[in-house]
């Protein structure tokens, strides 16, 4: 059985957020070629990532300088983006060889017939659905102390149509709410704590860093999150376009296994993982250290993320689960 790392003084691990929506444009990416991956001088293939600046990379980032993937014979260089509507295209396109993105949007892209393939679960939410780094809704509202009192009221998520309203929208529904009784507004994630105590909105979807940021301001949660959908649910994923998998199979074998690899040795050395984070975000000092980790557990297959597809077709993004049946590399 998967279990979240523990080792925060603040209780249950808290999972990293990062969520998009699921249309296909090419916003916030800068400097992506376009070709295949090729082998350098050395021997080794080169290899584009399309990364979300958040702490589910941190495995990457580590596996890169501890020689994880050399060893692989992979030599990678990430590019930042907003999130995985973003990716998806750069991926299929060939900008990217691979992606991280929330399973959400993989799953609307295979519904409008896009090929792509997930290689790897990249994180799952925690266990706990009001301690859940992933995705936590905070307010710092004094008329808001139970998820009723939202009715009404504004709500910040980073993106429509994407997994921050499936999550939303679902534990609305868990609490005798309609996706209809709040207003969802978007807002990007590391401005949601300024939003919350300038009182542009009455509670948002925030993931880590900026949960312990938001903390710190005053903000509170609330049993809306990644894990109200469901605990230890995975959401989030490493993909690759069928074309480059069928084409490449041996670089998505070495890829995968070095991702991998990186993830136990993420699991592993959690200072490593944390200290890992102030070298792509700019944070105050000291706080990277307040930051609970997620467990990088990457195995998963489809019935275990079956739920989630079902919360997304419940939400009216997707028509029917059927895309999950076609998701997964084969």
């Amino acid at each position: 059985m998967f279990l979240p790392n523990r080792d925060h003084k603040r209780g249950p691990a808290r999972f990293t957020a990062f969520a998009a929506t699921a249309a296909l444009a090419l916003t916030a990416l800068t400097g992506c070629g376009s070709d295949d991956g090729e082998a350098s001088a050395s021997g080794e293939t080169e290899v584009k990532l399309g990364v979300i600046p958040i702490i589910d990379i941190a495995p990457v980032k580590l596996g890169v300088s501890k020689g994880v993937f050399a060893r692989h014979k992979l030599t990678i260089t990430t590019q930042n983006a907003q999130g995985g509507a973003a990716i998806v295209p750069a991926v299929i396109s060939g900008d990217f060889q691979f992606g991280y993105s929330n399973i959400v949007s993989l799953l609307i892209a295979r519904s409008k017939g896009v090929p792509v393939t997930m290689v790897s679960v990249g994180a799952r939410a925690s266990g706990d659905e009001m301690d859940d780094g992933s995705g936590q809704l905070m307010t710092r509202d004094p008329g808001i102390a139970k998820v009723a009192d939202l009715k009404g009221k504004k709500i910040a998520i980073n993106t429509l149509k994407g997994i921050n309203e499936v999550a939303v929208a679902s534990s609305l529904k868990k609490h005798g709410l309609q996706r209809g009784d709040v207003s969802l507004v978007e807002v990007p994630i590391p401005t949601m704590p300024a939003a919350l105590k300038d009182g542009q909105v009455n509670a948002a979807m925030v993931g880590e860093p900026f949960i312990t940021i938001a903390e710190r301001q005053g903000a509170k949660p609330l049993p809306v999150s990644y894990a109200s959908m469901g605990a230890r649910l995975p959401f989030a994923g490493w993909f690759t376009s069928e074309r480059y998998a069928a084409e490449h199979p041996d670089v998505v074998k070495r890829f995968t296994a070095a991702l991998k690899e990186s993830m136990k040795y993420a699991e592993e050395h959690p200072d490593e993982a944390r200290a890992a984070l102030d070298g792509y975000l700019k944070l105050d000092p000291g706080l990277s250290g307040e930051v609970s980790l997620p467990g990088w557990n990457p195995e998963a297959g489809p019935s275990e993320i079956a739920p989630l597809a079902r919360l997304t077709v419940e939400t009216g993004l997707l028509d029917s689960a059927r895309p999950l049946d076609d998701l997964f590399a084969r």
